[in-house]
C-alpha cells in the first residue's frame, strides 16, 4: 500500500483548492461530534455526508491530530449507516444526526432517507482506504469495508438507471472497487456492465442525459476521476478517459469567460450565477485551469460543496490541454447545437455581453423547478451577470439564435404534477437594479427584451432581487408561445 499523496504531492492549483476548503471546512467542525454542522446558525446540524471529504482532507494534510480527527469522523459517519437488511434504505446514512428513523412502512425516498449517501460517501471512503490505509487502525479499516459492502449490496439493482448519469458513475465505480476489495467478482462483473451501458448511452452523442449542469458535472468529472486513479485494470478507465475528456470539451463548448458562466439550457441546476453559489464544476475549472479564472462565490454565499476540495484534489482532472483558451478570454460570438438523445436538442447562442441557452425537450420533461430549458445571461452595467430562467414543468420546445429565445408549448393534462402546473409558465429574472415589464418589451438592467406571446393573462411579482414573471394559458389553450428579442 503506497504512504498515499500529500499537499506537497499536489500540482499548485490543486494543492491551493485542497488548502482552501479545509480551512474553510475547519470552522464548521463539532469536536464533539466530529462531524461538519451544516452552517453556522441555530438551527445548524451535523452533516453525515459531507463530513467524509472532510476527514480525507485530514488525512491528506497530515499534521498534528488531523489522522485522530479523521478517525473519529469516519466513526462517526458509519455509527449513522442504516444495517437494516431488507429495507429500502439498507446500507445508506442519516442525512444528518437526529434525523427521524425511516419506518420501513413509510419509508419515502428523498422524503425519510437519500439512498445516493451510498455512493457519496462510499467513494470518499474508498478514496481514504486507497491514500491512507495504512495511517487508519486496522479495527477502523475493516469498519470502513463492512461499511463498503453494506452500501453496494443495500442499493437495489433498479434504483439506479445508467441515465441518472451522477450517481450512475459512482455506482458503477463503487461497485467495481468494493468488489475487488473483498473479492467478490460478480460485483465486480456487474460494476463494469453497468459502467459499460453508462458509456454506451453516453457514446450516442457524446452527452449524459443531465445534460449541461453546473453541479452535477462536477459530479460526474468527481466519478470519473475515481475510474482514472483507481480503476486503472478495469474496462472502465478507459471508457472513462473517453466520457472525461468529451465532458470537459462540452463544458467549454458552453463557457463563456466574459461572463464567469456556462450558458444554459440547464437539465439540472441549483443557480444561475456560478459567482453567486458553489457549484460543483467550478471546483474543477480551479483545479484545471487555477483560481483567477474560476467563478466562484465569496463570503456567506460559499456552500457546503466546497468541503468536496481535497477529495477532487486528490484525484484530479485530465482536462484537454486546448480548451484552456476558453475559460481565460471570450473567444468571439457563436452557436451551439447539440443532440442529448434521440428526442432533446440543446441550442444556445454566446455572444460578447449576452447568451441564450434553449431546448426542445421532445417527451422529456424536467423532474422539478432545477430544470431550465430556456435561459439569458447578460452583462449588467455594473459589471455582474443579469439572468432570466424558465420555470415550467412540462415539455417544452425552446430555440436559441442570434439575439432571439423562442419557446413553444403543447400543454397536456397529464403534465400536472405536485410542484408545477402545465398552464403557468414562469420567468424567474435577476435584474435588481432596473426591471421594467411592458407588455411588449421587459426593459432590465442592462438589457432590453422584446416579447411577443399568444398568452394573454400575466402578473408580475418583484422581490428585493428578482422577479417572477407568471404567465397562465387559457383554459381553451393547447399551445402556446414566446418569441424574446434582445435589442
Amino acid at each position: 500500500m503506497s504512504e498515499g499523496l500529500s499537499l506537497s504531492d499536489l500540482s499548485p492549483h490543486a494543492r491551493h483548492l485542497a488548502t482552501e476548503s479545509l480551512e474553510w471546512s475547519e470552522g464548521f467542525w463539532d469536536p464533539d461530534g466530529a462531524l461538519l454542522w451544516s452552517h453556522r446558525q441555530n438551527d445548524a446540524v451535523l452533516m453525515v455526508r459531507n463530513s467524509v471529504w472532510f476527514a480525507v482532507g485530514l488525512l491528506l494534510r497530515n499534521q498534528g491530530d488531523d489522522v485522530e480527527r479523521a478517525c473519529r469522523t469516519v466513526d462517526a459517519i458509519i455509527d449513522n449507516q442504516f444495517d437494516e437488511p431488507g429495507t429500502p434504505y439498507h446500507g445508506t446514512f442519516y442525512r444528518y444526526v437526529g434525523e427521524p428513523h425511516p419506518s420501513e412502512g413509510d419509508a419515502v425516498m428523498w422524503r425519510t432517507y437519500d439512498p445516493n449517501w451510498r455512493q457519496f460517501i462510499g467513494l470518499g471512503f474508498a478514496t481514504a482506504l486507497e491514500e491512507y490505509g495504512d495511517r487508519l487502525p486496522q479495527r477502523l479499516v475493516d469498519r470502513m469495508i463492512r461499511s463498503l459492502e453494506m452500501a453496494v449490496v443495500g442499493e437495489p439493482p433498479e434504483r439506479c438507471p445508467p441515465t441518472y448519469s451522477n450517481i450512475a458513475l459512482m455506482k458503477a465505480a463503487l461497485s467495481v472497487w468494493v468488489g475487488r476489495r473483498i473479492g467478490n467478482d460478480e460485483m465486480v462483473l456487474y460494476g463494469e456492465e453497468f459502467g459499460g451501458e453508462v458509456y454506451r448511452l453516453f457514446a450516442q452523442n457524446n452527452a449524459f442525459a443531465e445534460y449541461n449542469s453546473p453541479t452535477y458535472y462536477g459530479v460526474n468529472l468527481y466519478a470519473l476521476g475515481f475510474w482514472r486513479r483507481y480503476l486503472e485494470s478495469s474496462s472502465l478507465h478507459e471508457l472513462g478517459a473517453y466520457m472525461e475528456a468529451e465532458l470537459w470539451r462540452d463544458i467549454a463548448r458552453y463557457y463563456h469567460a466574459g461572463l464567469g458562466n456556462l450558458c444554459g439550457p440547464f437539465s439540472r441546476s441549483y443557480g444561475m450565477d456560478m459567482k453567486h453559489y458553489t457549484a460543483l464544476a467550478s471546483l474543477h475549472i480551479w483545479l484545471a485551469f487555477g483560481p483567477e479564472v474560476t467563478p466562484f462565490p465569496e463570503g456567506e454565499e460559499i456552500n457546503s460543496e466546497f468541503n468536496y476540495g481535497p477529495c477532487l484534489a486528490i484525484l484530479g482532472v485530465d482536462a484537454p490541454p486546448e480548451i484552456a483558451v476558453a475559460f481565460s478570454a471570450f473567444e468571439g460570438p457563436r452557436g451551439v447545437e447539440k443532440r442529448i438523445t434521440d428526442e432533446r436538442v440543446a441550442t444556445a447562442w454566446i455572444d460578447e455581453h449576452y447568451m441564450i441557452g434553449a431546448e426542445d425537450s421532445g417527451g422529456y420533461s424536467g423532474r422539478s423547478f432545477q430544470y431550465h430549458p430556456a435561459t439569458i445571461h447578460w452583462r449588467m452595467p455594473d459589471g455582474e451577470t443579469g439572468w432570466l430562467a424558465l420555470r415550467h414543468i412540462g415539455q417544452v420546445a425552446a430555440k436559441a439564435e442570434a439575439g432571439r429565445l423562442l419557446i413553444e408549448a403543447e400543454i397536456r393534462g397529464e403534465q400536472q404534477t405536485e410542484t408545477g402546473h402545465p398552464r403557468e409558465f414562469v420567468f424567474e429574472v435577476f435584474s435588481p437594479n432596473v426591471a421594467v415589464f411592458e407588455e411588449d418589451v421587459w426593459r432590465l438592467d442592462g438589457l432590453d427584451i422584446g416579447i411577443e406571446t399568444d398568452i394573454a393573462k400575466r402578473a408580475v411579482e418583484i422581490t428585493d432581487t428578482t422577479a417572477n414573471v407568471r404567465f397562465t394559458a387559457a383554459p381553451d389553450q393547447s399551445h402556446v408561445r414566446f418569441d424574446f428579442s434582445i435589442a
